[in-house]
């Protein structure tokens, strides 16, 4: 791979930035006509960028999610679609690309479940800041803040190798549950007194995205202007008491699996596309930013390079949560099936493995409240089958067998990821 790092210091490659968000949900962002003031800077970029309305994530957890866009390989077809199950080592990574072609890779993390010993995604950086040890409420080590990460990206930034491109991973955690109400932060302009149970939870939450964004715009001042890429985005969405659920990783519906995602760099035209993308076409579509072909073996989309049909099935997962501690646990529960699947064909949308078969038309019924399958038998067998070819086509892997210490236990469980 000589000629990549020679391809890349003879025509100047650009600098490319990851910006995530954990638990973002798409339709709390201005961008995507929020009522609320939640991301005001965020929404000033992505007036400047292309902004993808239709994008879904693989699995609704953390590091499946984040896995899922670096090895650009389904969850399942890696034996990683749980929390607390790590990359295996001949899984090839984008940021090992990224670094033989001669880039600096680093990272920012801020999210328990995406320590280097607990998900070994921190394969190809040069530096993988996991040293947090902040406590949500006083009580949960699980975290870095918004305000942290955003000082510890800024210094990694401004200390880089000015001789070298650079790949910058940024992730931030702050709209993660137990969502805490900043009183600067307050996007929807009444006291958390004046509004009901529901209500409160969706005021904390939108505090927690609004402080998120005020931190993020810190960060995008000191970035190049020029021969630079932003790509941002969530690894999962959450509910906020829709469907009588808060909280992710055990539904798949829209407020789950749907993710925020722009991209913003010179040749590309702003503007708003709504075809359909998905967690595993990150991969790629990173590398593209920086002129690198893709790895063999990717199962995703450039979205700014290759043909993106306009109806494309989809499914996604979930799990349930993590591994738990107990011998044998990985090969045990990489016999299990996932908790439920939903498989989308534009408009119509399958949910099975809950207690119901659902089928919702995403066009006329955006909140999926409306369940036909009932009425339309003929659609869900249709899409049963698609899902069924699906699974052949994707086999699950055998996990390999890891011990979590106390500790990851202990950060797992106040997660909500083991029961």
């Amino acid at each position: 791979m000589a000629w990549l790092m020679m391809l890349t210091a003879a025509f100047g490659a650009p600098d490319v930035f990851f910006i995530t968000v954990d638990t973002l949900r798409a339709d709390h962002l201005g961008m995507y006509g929020y009522e609320h003031p939640t991301s005001p800077n965020l929404d000033k970029l992505a007036a400047e960028s292309l902004v993808f309305t239709d994008c879904v994530c693989e699995v609704p957890l953390t590091s499946p999610s984040f896995g899922a866009m670096l090895a650009s390989q389904y969850p399942r077809s890696t034996a990683t679609p749980r929390n607390g199950m790590p990359m295996p080592l001949f899984v090839p990574l984008i940021t090992e690309r990224f670094q033989m072609a001669g880039y600096q890779t680093i990272c920012i993390q801020s999210n328990w479940t995406l320590k280097a010993d607990l998900s070994q995604l921190d394969r190809g950086f040069d530096i993988y800041d996991d040293d947090f040890h902040g406590r949500r409420w006083g009580v949960l080590k699980t975290e870095r803040l918004a305000d942290e990460v955003t000082k510890r990206a800024i210094e990694a930034i401004e200390n880089r190798d000015p001789d070298r491109p650079l790949f910058c991973w940024i992730h931030y955690t702050d709209p993660h549950a137990p969502y805490r109400f900043k009183r600067r932060f307050n996007p929807w302009g009444v006291p958390l007194r004046r509004l009901g149970e529901i209500e409160q939870t969706r005021a904390r939450y939108d505090s927690e995205v609004a402080y998120t964004d005020h931190h993020i715009q810190k960060v995008l001042d000191i970035l190049p202007k020029e021969n630079a890429y932003i790509l941002f985005l969530a690894d999962h969405g959450e509910s906020l008491h829709e469907h009588g659920y808060v909280g992710h990783g055990r539904r798949v519906y829209q407020n789950n699996m749907r993710i925020p995602l722009f991209i913003h760099g010179p040749s590309i035209e702003p503007g708003v596309t709504d075809r359909p993308a998905r967690g595993l076409d990150i991969g790629p579509t990173l590398l593209g930013l920086a002129g690198l072909p893709p790895m063999p073996g990717m199962q995703g989309l450039d979205l700014l390079n290759d043909e993106v049909p306009e109806r494309r099935v989809r499914v996604v997962e979930t799990y349930g949560g993590a591994v738990p501690n107990l011998p044998g646990a990985m090969a045990l529960m990489g016999d299990q099936p996932p908790m439920r699947q939903s498989v989308i064909d534009q408009p119509w949308k399958l949910i099975v493995g809950g207690s119901r078969t659902e089928l919702y038309h995403l066009e006329d019924d955006p909140g999926e409240l409306h369940n036909l399958a009932s009425e339309r038998p003929a659609e869900v067998e249709r899409l049963k089958k698609l899902l069924d070819e699906w699974e052949r086509d994707v086999p699950p892997a055998d996990p390999q067998e890891v011990e979590l210490s106390p500790e990851d236990i202990e950060a797992l469980e106040n997660l909500g990821y083991i029961d």
